[in-house]
């Protein structure tokens, strides 16, 4: 059963640059190595989704540019449908600069570009496609009401991976089966400085109440799982971390293949955590889109660093 997995997301031409340490404010650093990439949540996750052998469309937003034609090809060289991908003739495709330092920590910083231009119009010309799928996997680097609105058109599991976050009131999630923020956006989302487990703990149970369960993710230390009843933790196997930079869109877009072919949500959030921690070894080498796991070689993983 490969499952049928709609992303409805963002694209961003990813800027890279290595450094021995993350600056500080008014400080200019050397770099020792520098690339473009692939990048954007949507475009990341939709690409694990398919690696994972999943039939896979994602629903975006390109500028009228080398990067939107970069960004076309390689989903279509992934077996991504792009036929509800929209070219806008007067917004750039989106670009992220991303900082990596040390032991994988990075900083990021993004001009979301086209990807802001996502309508609900948009999604409602995909809506039979939206509804044909077992999972629909929205984020926020397009607008929080196109995400909404996708996520109220499906009719199969919906997740938000409400990244970037935002000052969210629980109630306006009411309805979605899960949100995946990391501990930092649960903060964000909830209004509180982050640092304390308890004060994270009580932030997803406020969560819970509308959402079926709140995954957040704890980068080398797991997951946390909420729902109405229970608090419960996955752990992340062990792996030597080199760059963590899109670890959460490995985890997410393997989140969606697990849920679409039928797993538990705990099944499925220890395979998302094996694909994260997967990504953030970088095992098949250092670009983050050419990082993200093949299916057989998420399984080996898995069997051989099963927690």
């Amino acid at each position: 059963m490969s499952g049928k997995v709609g992303v409805v997301g963002s694209y961003n031409t990813g800027f890279v640059v290595y450094v021995k340490r993350l600056p500080i404010e008014g400080e200019t650093l050397k770099g020792h190595g520098f690339r473009i990439e692939h990048g954007g949540k949507g475009s990341n996750q939709a690409i694990q989704a398919a690696r994972l052998g999943c039939q896979t469309f994602i629903i975006a937003r390109v500028g009228a540019d080398i990067f939107g034609e970069r960004a076309l090809n390689k989903w279509r060289a992934e077996k991504i449908d792009t036929t509800h991908v929209v070219v806008d003739r007067e917004n750039p495709t989106g670009a992220g600069l991303v900082i990596v330092g040390p032991a994988g920590k990075n900083m990021i910083i993004v001009d979301l570009g086209a990807n802001m231009h996502l309508t609900k119009t948009d999604v409602s010309n995909a809506a039979a496609r939206i509804r044909s799928a077992d999972v629909v996997l929205t984020q926020l680097e397009i607008p929080f009401e196109t995400s909404l609105h996708a996520l109220r058109t499906a009719e199969g599991m919906k997740i938000l991976n409400p990244a970037p976050a935002q000052p969210t009131p629980p109630e306006t999630l009411k309805g979605i089966n899960i949100i995946t923020p990391n501990e930092v956006e649960m903060a964000a989302m909830a209004g509180y400085t982050p640092g304390e487990d308890a004060d994270l703990e009580n932030a997803a149970k406020k969560y819970a109440k509308y959402v079926d369960n709140v995954v957040v993710t704890l980068g080398e230390r797991g997951a946390m799982v909420v729902d109405k009843n229970d608090v419960k933790h996955v752990k992340a196997p062990r792996v030597n971390a080199v760059d963590s930079t899109g670890a959460g869109d490995a985890f997410n877009g393997a989140l969606a293949t697990a849920l679409a072919r039928g797993y538990t949500v705990l099944e499925a959030v220890e395979y998302a955590c094996h694909a994260g921690a997967f990504l953030a070894a970088r095992i098949r080498g250092g670009e983050l889109v050419e990082a993200l796991p093949e299916e057989r070689e998420l399984e080996k993983f898995i069997s051989e660093h099963r927690v």
